[in-house]
């Protein structure tokens, strides 16, 4: 069922794009067999898991190292019987993995991956480098990718501005990785973000075709924070506590508004409003692949992350009682920014970066962003959901 729905979302797309006669297709062609290959051999041959069980257990690493501190200093409030601790072991690590990005980019190892890993993707898949330096860095410094840049996005086409838009909402950053490690299966986190690298790409490239022979000019990725290490590094373990206590307020809000309007539903209808949002997308569930007998729940973790978060939309589902594909198709669906509250976080970057034409631009175009984003998790999700079949 899976390629059917790849094949209904990729139609839907062609149907949404804004310039269908300048599509390119031979670089799609190219993108999507890459895509394909690189799955096969990392989830089908002994070499792709023995990379497999390395990043994962590089992941494991970095998720025991930022427990020792979260430990040391809130060890004694820990309680080993309480059903979640979801602010000391999921959130509260984000402070040490904001430290680990910024030592990375202040010893410039991550600004050397991203020059020369960008400069293979510009020449492979007919992308120019702004598209090539935001989908690498884009993980790593979130919303700062286009500082570099944002003298030249006030020039930018519509097209190339909603490309970049794409991969905003279509991917997710180091730091929320971090997160995401204790709720979901390494193996999992991994595929998403080579799904995520690629599948954007692909639909930006349908949706939101430009000539990319118009774009010359360069990045630089030159260091112009003149801060010390130390300071950096403070810094950032402060924003780290700061993405902490913004999403627990998020999640605070949104499980609670959950319940209260389950609770009205229920008493009135008989049915919480979770169950009936399950029915209504259980058939996207069903095209990616998910089992029959899950598709009502799979259904509800789609909608409720799209209007909410990955956090809240895991807790409808219970991984261990679904079959590994599912798992896999769920996972995968869930690790992107796609839902309304980063929509509207994207749209207000935008707005600012450029003239109020350029982003009034892309605000009219806001259900087609969203829904677009959404269709790349959804065919993230039914890749996994192939490659977990046999």
């Amino acid at each position: 069922m899976g390629v059917i729905g790849i094949i209904i979302v990729l139609g839907l797309l062609y149907l949404v794009s804004f310039d269908r006669k300048h599509i390119d297709y031979k670089s799609l062609i190219y993108l999507f067999v890459t895509e394909l290959v690189i799955l096969f051999l990392i989830l089908k041959t002994t070499i792709g898991n023995w990379i497999i069980k390395g990043l994962s257990g590089s992941l494991n690493i970095i998720s025991q190292s930022s427990s020792k501190g979260v430990n040391f200093v809130f060890g004694d409030l820990k309680n080993p019987g309480a059903t979640s601790q979801f602010f000391l072991n999921v959130l509260l690590p984000l402070i040490f993995i904001c430290a680990l990005i910024e030592l990375l980019q202040y010893l410039r190892i991550l600004p050397f991956i991203i020059k020369y890993v960008g400069k293979v993707l510009k020449k492979l898949f007919h992308i120019d480098e702004i598209n090539a330096f935001t989908i690498l860095s884009y993980p790593f410094v979130s919303n700062g990718v286009f500082v570099p840049f944002k003298d030249q996005m006030k020039d930018m086409s519509p097209n190339q501005l909603f490309t970049l838009s794409i991969y905003t909402l279509s991917n997710t950053t180091v730091t929320m990785i971090a997160s995401y490690m204790h709720i979901i299966k390494s193996e999992f986190i991994i595929v998403a973000l080579i799904l995520n690298l690629f599948t954007s790409i692909i639909v930006a490239k349908i949706v939101a075709p430009y000539d990319i022979s118009q774009v010359n000019y360069e990045i630089s990725t030159k260091n112009t924070n003149q801060k010390s290490l130390i300071t950096r590094l403070i810094d950032s373990m402060n924003l780290g506590f700061k993405l902490a206590i913004n999403i627990s307020i998020s999640i605070i809000g949104f499980v609670s508004l959950i319940t209260f309007v389950n609770i009205i539903f229920k008493s009135v209808c008989g049915k919480t409003l979770t169950a009936l949002i399950g029915y209504v997308c259980a058939p996207v569930a069903f095209i990616m692949g998910v089992d029959p007998y899950s598709i009502v729940s799979a259904g509800t973790v789609l909608a409720t992350k799209a209007f909410t978060n990955i956090f809240v939309a895991i807790n409808q589902i219970n991984m261990h009682a679904v079959p590994l594909k599912t798992q896999a198709i769920v996972s995968v669906f869930l690790i992107s920014f796609a839902n309304l509250p980063n929509l509207g976080t994207t749209l207000g970057i935008m707005h600012t970066m450029v003239d109020e034409e350029h982003g009034e631009a892309i605000a009219s175009h806001a259900l087609r962003l969203f829904l677009v984003a959404t269709a790349v998790s959804i065919l993230n999700g039914a890749l996994a959901g192939l490659f977990y079949s046999f």
